[in-house]
């Protein structure tokens, strides 16, 4: 029986990577097999020390999920009757809130076949073994969001360090009493390797500053390259030799827009180097990788030895701007390769005719790319967190733009399976804590009734509906009864609707909103499933929830909710007459809402006035993805903690196409879908899935 297997030792170690080994000896060739596998935290899997797949558990639930590999391809040429496999895993274990577990762990269930028909079981248990690499920096905690990691190009992970009997010091493994069983996972997360070389900006030498010369900042972030280099440096030009005072090589790339995945390091060095690797959303007044955030770069440290090493980093990375720093003066060259990863998708198509607004949907498209993996993530740099109204708009463009719903699906299910005891929705899932943020529960019914509207899934629909049933039941014992309203100052609530300055009536308006649209979800989705009862019930509190508001709804953010969520004609006629007139929030979240709103008044001047002032200046400044805040008055506000990659800002890339088919693809009845065109300056094509089929151009 497949049992969950670790080292006897490190089953709590911070920063842990820990070999996990299988030979398998057969009376004939093996030449193919399948495992299943998962893992408390990153993993790698190799047979005969060829790599043959790896996953990374940044917004899924470790050990939650089976990875299946397909072996056929590096033993189909049944070239040997004894197999290797080793699988790698990294335990990060300091208990961020995206890492809800900190135990190490491996389980896999699988078999490996030979010529002779023998199957060898290959299943996690007693006869696996287990080995601790010598060089990995062991039991160190990660700086969370902002430093990196040491990694070693020695022998360890090199093919002969892979393969049976190479080796010291694997000792057999422990199996440990679990009961997490993990579930299938249809994967459709994809590499796609993007070679650098292109995007190379400069290559030169780093100069040996003087110790007051150092960069200002926090040294205790960086590696030691990144704290004092400043502006010491000189960039090649035509072969000149380097300068006397040298310290090291650098080289820089910069990317069109931010890229999430895998690193790949060819490194040529004359001696044993150590070489520190920035990896950041944007250059610094010195043209260094930096961070919005932290004001720096993540930074990894590389140590190779002399010769030819080729690196792939462990920990998925994200940057537009990358920089590799060579500590001494012996030479050393170092080719880069990335592999991108997000959810296969078809590409979404659009063109405008227009260079403007073409460049919006690209960089629209590139910043989605990045948040579709396992699940929806809030932005790469920073949690990589599965947020459920990050998750409801970024399926929201996924849905309308590739009509592919299994990232929708998943996400939906794992806030389902998340639920509080009280039938609150947590704000994120996975998570080592708990996140209650009362009007992010109330948007998952929403969620719910969006992906069932689009894709008919009566089988999700059946599994979820009494988690939104529960969910609704927490919302209602939580109304005080003296006001009919939600009350916010429940222990560990925090009411967000937007990053905004909100007055308390403002907030407690936008809550209350929420509140209502989520029970016009949940008559929707009783309808659905023929729960007459359920239906009528949710439309009477619907009805009392309206009626809290005092007259008609000028709070823009309230207005903008109740106009998205209601029905067209209910919404009109609880809202007041120009109550998002010169509105402009600072996220783009809210004003994707935004521009919906006024399609919904009719107004699709003001909606494409706002694409154009918020996204517009938001490209004129740089942007290679949308970030998370921005005013097009002035510039992004380093202290908000903002960052350059944030997919719910990606609306364009359903607004534009919007706009130019004049069609809603969100609302509920079909009648309500179309709008007068709005002539975007060029010949349009394009494509916009909907309830009720394709709409092209």
């Amino acid at each position: 029986m497949t049992a969950w297997v670790w080292d006897a030792f490190y089953r709590e170690t911070p920063n842990q990577l820990v070999l996990l080994r299988r030979v398998v000896d057969a009376d004939a060739a093996i030449v193919d097999g399948t495992l299943d596998v998962a893992a408390r935290g990153s993993f790698r899997v190799w047979v005969d020390g060829r790599l043959v797949a790896h996953h990374d558990v940044q917004s899924s639930e470790p050990g939650a999920a089976v990875v299946r590999c397909d072996l056929g391809a590096v033993l189909g040429d049944g070239r040997a009757s004894t197999a290797t496999v080793v699988v790698g895993v990294y335990l990060l274990g300091v208990g961020t809130h995206h890492q809800p577990r900190a135990l190490g762990g491996l389980w896999v269930e699988g078999a490996l076949r030979s010529a002779d028909g023998a199957v060898h079981d290959v299943s996690s248990g007693s006869a696996w073994s287990t080995h601790v690499p010598a060089a990995w920096r062991q039991n160190t905690p990660q700086m969370v969001w902002s430093a990196g990691f040491t990694e070693w190009s020695d022998l360890t992970l090199a093919p002969d360090g892979l393969t049976a009997g190479a080796g010291d010091g694997w000792a057999a493994a422990v199996e440990y009493d679990d009961p997490q069983r993990p579930r299938p996972l249809d994967r459709d997360v994809v590499e796609d390797d993007l070679p650098l070389g292109p995007f190379l900006r400069e290559t030169g030498t780093v100069l040996a500053p003087p110790p007051d010369g150092a960069r200002p900042g926090p040294a205790v972030d960086r590696a030691a390259a990144g704290v004092a280099l400043g502006a010491s440096r000189v960039a090649d030009e035509g072969g000149d030799p380097a300068p006397d005072d040298a310290a090291g090589r650098y080289g820089l790339w910069v990317v069109p827009h931010q890229l999430v995945g895998f690193l790949t390091l060819t490194i040529d060095a004359a001696e044993p180097t150590t070489i520190d690797v920035l990896a950041g959303e944007a250059l610094d007044e010195h043209g260094w990788p930096t961070a919005t955030r932290q004001g720096i770069a993540a930074v990894d440290t590389v140590v190779v030895p002399a010769g030819r090493t080729t690196h792939r980093f462990w920990h998925r990375r994200t940057f537009r701007a990358l920089a590799w720093v060579a500590h001494g003066t012996g030479a050393v060259t170092v080719d880069a390769t990335f592999a991108t990863v997000t959810a296969r998708r078809p590409e979404p198509a659009f063109r405008s005719g227009v260079e403007r607004y073409d460049r919006m949907h690209a960089v629209s498209v590139a910043t989605a790319r990045v948040g579709r993996q396992d699940l929806y993530e809030d932005c790469p740099l920073r949690e990589g967190g599965h947020y459920v109204a990050d998750a409801r708009v970024q399926a929201l463009f996924d849905l309308a733009t590739t009509g592919v719903p299994t990232t929708s699906r998943r996400s939906v299910l794992q806030f389902a399976r998340a639920q509080d005891a009280d039938g609150m929705i947590p704000a994120l899932s996975p998570s080592g804590t708990r996140h209650r943020i009362p009007d992010f529960a109330l948007q998952w019914p929403s969620f719910v009734e969006d992906h069932v509207r689009f894709t008919g899934d009566a089988a999700l629909l059946e599994e979820v509906y009494p988690a939104v049933v529960r969910c609704l039941d927490w919302a209602a014992a939580h109304v005080d009864p003296s006001t009919g309203r939600l009350g916010l100052d429940e222990p560990g609530w925090w009411s967000f609707v937007d990053w905004h300055a909100f007055t308390p009536d403002a907030l407690q308006a936008g809550v209350d909103a929420q509140h209502a649209v989520a029970l016009r979800s949940a008559v929707a989705l009783a309808e659905t499933v023929g729960d007459v009862a359920g239906a009528a019930a949710f439309r009477s509190r619907l009805e009392d929830v309206l009626a809290t508001f005092a007259g008609r709804v000028e709070h823009p953010h309230a207005a903008t909710i109740l106009l998205c969520g209601l029905d067209p004609a209910l919404a009109r006629s609880v809202v007041a007459p120009g109550a998002l007139d010169g509105f402009v929030p600072e996220t783009g979240y809210f004003l994707f809402w935004v521009c919906r709103a006024h399609l919904v008044l009719g107004d699709t001047a003001s909606a494409r006035e706002l694409v154009d002032t918020y996204w517009g200046t938001m490209l004129d400044a740089g942007a290679g993805t949308w970030w998370e805040r921005w005013s097009p008055t002035r510039e992004v506000v380093e202290s908000t903690g903002s960052s350059l990659c944030h997919p719910w800002s990606a609306g364009p890339l359903v607004l534009l196409p919007m706009l130019a088919l004049g069609v809603d693809p969100f609302v509920r009845e079909r009648a309500d879908s179309r709008f007068e065109p709005v002539d975007l300056g060029g010949t349009v094509t394009g494509a916009l899935h909907t309830p009720w089929g394709v709409v092209r151009s």
